[in-house]
Formats: structure tokens, sequence, C-alpha cells
């Protein structure tokens, strides 16, 4: 890659050119955000601009933010300073809540997601007695990388300004979790690896980037595909340069890319065209022998326009005499308001399910009281009856049952959640029971069987596998956060009345994602062996020569 070089700015000039300040996100942030967040001569103008998903998002998330900080007010000790805007040199933040402690002040953010998960040993207080804390029997900490490195950035700030407590940790209060004013803390400088000594190599780094840009030095960050892509408003112009280079991130991203590049893989063409030695050399950097011969594959596969590749001649999912496509809608933090479901099966499997009154097809379990609300876990109730008697027809019939969801982690936390929350509730199952359930070969996790049975080069998220087995949306903008906006829109949480056609939008929205589902089964067990290669085929496939710009 050449480096990028502005003649027009003198070295003097450079010198002269006052640093920046970076805020709590720098550290986690990706190395060519900073450049581009600071070089002057960026087109700001090539910037995706925040969807109206995003941007309700976020203001839902500050208008958490304001409550809890109402809440705060009431009640943390005397000398706690709130919402307060800091800056030193360097470091600028906005910190929630500051707590004396005798030497100093404690940093606490407001964060829209959770902090804690049933188990136990998380760390935590009540507002009331903030620095009280006491190990929990209840809980344990959500590991939140973002939120560590953003309480170091803050303690540090305050060390910038002589204000720091003498005992390095912080405090997040987040959404979501059963009991809403516990603190959850996190040692800053505890055992190796130390989260302060993480922070101060990452924001060094840090300072460096966006300093080269700000001043107009060559960069020192390229773009590179990672996970924050997906939210960064600079995407479209980095997948811009990205694809024009056919960049190995493209397939492989991450920490995988960096791997493959100190190998010399730059781009995708180069992987697939890479020699056994050459993996080797990746292998020993970090990256499993079985991984460099998969990117491979994975590449030469990406080459010929194949998403998927078969790791066997004959595809492998489970199916069974009834099943049961399923997928739930939530609103961020606040609960899960729609169980849906799509009952199909064989012939004995559908005269089973009839003979009990059963009928096959869509079915959702909802409720459009605005979360959180009982009606919620009501809602989750009458689902789990109707899949339990479903299960309980096939035993009763001597056949077998299934069901079916796309990644199903989001599914089992409020499977397992919501019991915790509603336990009040008449029919409400145990966590036990729910447990059982999503324990047992009857809960199957399509995600999961694609990523058995095939190689993926790329992504291998609903919304792009699916098409493959040709199924697409009725909605021209299906989609996770697109379906909130709905939502609120449904509900009247945006200030006006309750919108039944946008009721009608969320439940299509949310049929098509169980057949969604239910189409890449049916492809797997029909039709895949024909739209696919096999990894052994590809294998031994001459890899295309393609040139490009590196």
């Amino acid at each position: 890659m050449p480096p990028h070089t502005l003649a027009h700015m003198s070295n003097d000039a450079r010198a002269q050119a006052p640093s920046v300040r970076l805020g709590p996100a720098a550290a986690g942030s990706c190395r060519r955000r900073v450049h581009l967040d600071h070089v002057p001569i960026a087109d700001r103008a090539t910037r995706t601009a925040l969807d109206p998903a995003a941007k309700l998002l976020l203001a839902d998330i500050a208008q958490h933010r304001d409550v809890a900080l109402a809440i705060a007010g009431a009640q943390v000790p005397e000398g706690a300073l709130l919402a307060r805007s800091l800056r030193s040199e360097r470091r600028l933040a906005v910190i929630d809540l500051l707590i004396p402690d005798g030497q100093g002040y404690v940093p606490i953010l407001i964060r829209g997601h959770r902090t804690l998960d049933a188990g136990t040993g998380a760390p935590v207080s009540v507002l009331a007695d903030p620095l009280a804390r006491w190990s929990s029997m209840d809980y344990k900490q959500r590991p939140h990388q973002a939120d560590a490195l953003a309480l170091a950035h803050c303690y540090r700030l305050l060390q910038d300004l002589g204000m720091a407590a003498t005992r390095a940790i912080g405090g997040i209060i987040g959404r979501g979790n059963v009991e809403p004013e516990l603190i959850c803390w996190h040692d800053l400088d505890g055992p190796a690896p130390s989260t302060l000594a993480d922070y101060d190599v990452r924001i060094a780094d840090r300072f460096a980037v966006a300093d080269a840009a700000a001043q107009q030095a060559p960069p020192l960050a390229w773009p590179s595909r990672v996970a924050e892509c997906r939210r960064c408003p600079w995407d479209s112009l980095c997948s811009a340069e990205l694809a024009a280079r056919r960049d190995i991130s493209l397939i492989a991203p991450g920490a995988d890319a960096v791997n493959l590049r100190s190998a010399g893989l730059l781009t995708v063409d180069d992987l697939a065209a890479a020699t056994d030695e050459q993996l080797a050399v990746v292998a020993a950097n970090g990256l499993t022998g079985s991984r460099t011969s998969e990117g491979r594959i994975k590449a030469r596969a990406w080459q010929r326009g194949k998403l998927l590749a078969r790791r066997r001649e004959v595809v492998q999912v489970p199916r069974a005499d009834i099943e049961l496509d399923v997928d739930m809608e939530s609103y961020v933090e606040d609960g899960a308001y729609l169980w849906g479901t799509y009952l199909t099966g064989t012939g004995p499997g559908l005269t089973a399910v009839s003979a009990q009154g059963g009928e096959p097809g869509y079915r959702g379990f909802v409720t459009w009281d605005p979360l959180p609300a009982q009606a919620e876990g009501e809602a989750f109730v009458e689902f789990w009856a109707y899949l339990q008697g479903l299960r309980e027809i096939a035993v009763g019939g001597g056949l077998t049952f299934a069901a079916y969801c796309y990644s199903r982690s989001a599914e089992d936390r409020w499977l397992l959640s919501t019991p915790v929350r509603y336990p009040q509730v008449p029919g409400m199952p145990t966590v036990a029971q729910i447990r059982e359930f999503i324990g047992s070969l009857q809960w199957v996790d399509i995600y999961e069987v694609v990523g058995r049975e095939f190689m993926v080069s790329g992504s291998r998220r609903l919304k792009t596998v699916a098409p493959v087995a040709g199924f697409s949306w009725r909605d021209p903008e299906p989609g996770g956060a697109n379906s909130m906006v709905w939502y609120r829109g449904a509900v009247g949480a945006d200030g006006r009345p309750p919108d039944d056609a946008l009721k009608v939008r969320v439940l299509e929205y949310n049929e098509d994602d169980v057949l969604a589902t239910l189409a890449l089964r049916n492809w797997m067990t029909d039709r895949a062996a024909d739209d696919t290669p096999t990894v052994a085929e590809l294998e031994l496939l001459t890899p295309l020569q393609v040139s490009g710009p590196r």
C-alpha cells in the first residue's frame, strides 16, 4: 500500500499543529476510524448518515441515561457529582457520576446494555452506598471490554486533573438488569492482564494515529474489516477501498487478517494461491492449521462468487416429524415482546397435531403493552405452553419433534431470563425446565448447522445466507434495528397513537424470519448438493489469477 503524503504541509507546520484529545471510546475503536475522524482533509460527505433506526436507538439510550441520572441524583451520597464534562490536555469525557472516596473521585458510567447475568461473583453495590461493594451470590459480571476501557480512560482523565481516587476502580449502571439499581464494578488495575495497562498501550497507539492524521502526516492506519465496520459512518468509504484491492479482511476479518498479512497474504487472491509453507507461517503466528487451510478454500469460493462450500457430499441437517421454527423479537434491554413460530412437519406429524386441534403455519405470541410489562411474561407463558404441547403430542404419538432458531444466543437469553423477571405469572416455567429444553437435541440452531456443514466465505448472518436458498423478505428494509423502530411506533412509544399498520409490519417481518430458517433447512436437505461446490472440489481447482491494486 503506497503511503499517503501531503507535500504542501511542512515538517515545521506539523510540529506546531495542536495535539488532539480523545474520548472514552477511542482505545477500543478501529484505528482507521480514529484516523478518518481526525484527518482535516477527509471527505465527510462520504460518511454514511445514521439511519432512522440508529438515531432512534441513540435517542432511546439517551433517555434511559437521563432517567437513570435522575434516580441516581436522589440516592447517591452527599458530595457526588452528576454528569460532569471534563477534559485534560489529551483526554476528554462526560462522566455520569463521580463518587468521592476521601482522596478523590471514582468514575461511574451509565450504559444502555445489561451488565449482569445469572450466576455468582459479580462485584456490585447500590446507589445509596456505592462504595460498599460485595460479591453477588445471584449475578455474574457480563464481560464488556468497551466498558472497562472507557472506565480506564475516565480514571486516567481524573488522574490528569488531580481528581482521581487512590484505588483504580470504576462502575457501570446498566440497562435491563433484574435489579436496575445495582452498580457493577470493574477493578482497573487488578491481576494481569490489567485493564489500565491494556488501555495505556491502546490509547498511546490511538494518540499516534490521531496526531498523524491531524498533522496530515503519512497515515498510520489503513482500512481492514472488523466487527465495528457495520456501525461505522466511514464504512462505505472503507468498503469501497477494501473491495477495490480485494483485501484479505473481506473473508478473514480482525486479528485473522493481521496474521495473514504478516505472511505476505494481502488479498483474497493471495490466500487462494497460498502455498502450504505460507500457511504454516500463518499458523505459527496464531491461526490453527485447519483455519488457514479453510481460509484458502474460502478464498477460492469467494473468487467464484460462492458464499458456501459443502464440507461433505451430503449435507446433514436434523429433521423431525413435527417441526417448529422460532424467532424472538426484543426491544433493546427492555424485554422480548414477540415469540414467532411456524409449524410444519411430515404427514404423520401434522396429522397428530391436527388431531389435537393444532394447525400448521405462523403463530405469534405477542404483547403490544410498552415494555417492561407483565404482559410480556404472559405472552411468553402462552408460547411455552404451545411449545410444550407440541413436544407432548410427539411423545404421545411416538414421533420426533424439533424446534429451530437461527443463532440461538438471543433466544436462549430471553428464554432463561423471562422466568426470572416474571415468576409471578401463572404457568411460568422454571429456569431448570428451560435449561432442560435448550440443552436437548430438540433445540436446533440452524446457524450452527450452517457452520458445521459449510465453509462460509463471508457473513453467516441469516439475511446473507437465506438468499442462497432463494428466500427473500417481503419488507424492503428487513433488519433487527428497523424492527425496533417499527415496534416503538406500534406501541406508541414515540409519543403518537399506537400504529396498527406497524404492528402488522413487525408480525410479517417476524414471520419471514421463521420462514427463512425453514427455507434454508429445506434447501440444505433438498438442493444444496446441486447449488454449492464441495471443499474437495475447490481444493483441486487452480486459483484464479486476478490482478488489481494492492
